[in-house]
């Protein structure tokens, strides 16, 4: 999670771009504060909260915490120890400046925390202990909106602020780029509690190997690597790559597990750009090259959104991942100097 102090991001060099959440599940939706004012749509302010993993999250422990815009005194509201399914909303109640504005849908939680209508800081943690700063840097932390002139968000800038008729509304909640800009968007609240019908997050649904499956290279020799994967409504709903998902080319260990040894290196893969996205997958590539000999072990690994990586060996994710059908590398020959090279495991 990248979290800026204002005067931090006016002087960082703004590198736009999708970054991977540090922490797939339950994020922040939605932030309403006008609850009770003039104007306002309904008599309580909220915070929404949603699963975009494809396993439920238990929210046993976990609290939702707020400070004001430049503040470093946090309020908190410790939430229940209850199940969020893939896709479900959980709605918390906080406090009300008044009694304009409709009722709420009944609330999963309910706190007394006076949010801004304007400006304010929102944080989810798995601990109920409460923050300290005005921008806390607590490994609790699993999500974070700052909004309006808020002095601490996600990213480059606050969301935006907000007003008794407005919130900021997660736009695409299967996807946190922790970027509180561009994530959301200030609209007419629309809140929903766990009894709103769950909106599942598109899943991998399979992912493979494609090409090829076993190389010999000599040492400084580019060795390109092809995946595929396939995601319902993402890969299949245009001829462009689809967004959100994240391709990694893996090299790692000759039987080692991907997913549990420490000997394994990741490099970023992108869409192929001579792939023909016509049909239902989508293609990625990564080239390497390293510089010494070696019998290697590699994988492709596939996530959508913030959710886990789904790891794919030379036959596909149907039937699981098997050192025995990895792609099969044997770098034959030693170069001391590379013009360029990929370390090796």
């Amino acid at each position: 999670m990248k979290r800026r102090h204002l005067e931090a991001a006016l002087f960082a060099a703004a590198a736009l771009g999708v970054l991977r959440c540090g922490f797939a599940g339950v994020v922040i939706s939605q932030v309403y504060g006008g609850g009770g004012n003039t104007s306002a749509t309904y008599t309580h302010d909220f915070v929404e909260l949603f699963n975009n993993d494809a396993i439920p999250v238990s929210l046993g422990g976990w609290s939702v915490q707020y400070a004001s815009a430049l503040g470093s005194t946090w309020s908190v509201t410790v939430l229940p120890n209850v199940v969020v399914q893939p896709g479900g909303y959980f709605l918390i109640e906080e406090a009300s400046g008044g009694a304009v504005g409709a009722v709420l849908p009944t609330a999963d939680a309910n706190g007394l925390i006076n949010l801004s209508s304007t400006s304010g800081k929102v944080a989810l943690s798995s601990s109920t202990a409460e923050l300290s700063g005005i921008c806390p840097a607590s490994g609790a932390t699993r999500d974070f909106v700052g909004y309006g002139s808020a002095d601490c968000f996600d990213g480059n800038a606050a969301a935006p602020g907000i007003n008794s008729a407005a919130a900021d509304i997660r736009s695409t909640p299967c996807i946190d780029t922790n970027f509180n800009d561009l994530d959301f968007d200030a609209n007419p609240p629309i809140p929903r509690n766990s009894a709103t019908s769950p909106a599942p997050c598109p899943t991998v649904g399979f992912a493979v190997v494609q090409f090829p499956k076993a190389a010999t290279i000599g040492a400084c020799e580019a060795f390109p690597v092809y995946g595929q994967v396939y995601v319902a409504g993402v890969t299949d709903a245009s001829p462009q790559p689809g967004v959100g998902i994240t391709g990694q080319l893996g090299i790692g260990p000759d039987g080692s597990d991907p997913a549990s040894s420490p000997g394994w290196k990741w490099y970023e893969a992108i869409p192929n750009p001579g792939y023909l996205f016509s049909g239902n997958d989508d293609e990625y590539v990564r080239s390497i090259t390293l510089h010494a000999s070696a019998t290697l072990d590699y994988a492709y690994r596939f996530a959508y959104g913030n959710q886990s990586y789904v790891y794919a060996d030379g036959t596909g994710t149907t039937d699981g991942y098997s050192a025995a059908d990895a792609g099969q590398l044997v770098v034959d020959g030693d170069v001391i100097y590379c013009d360029r090279f990929d370390d090796a495991p």
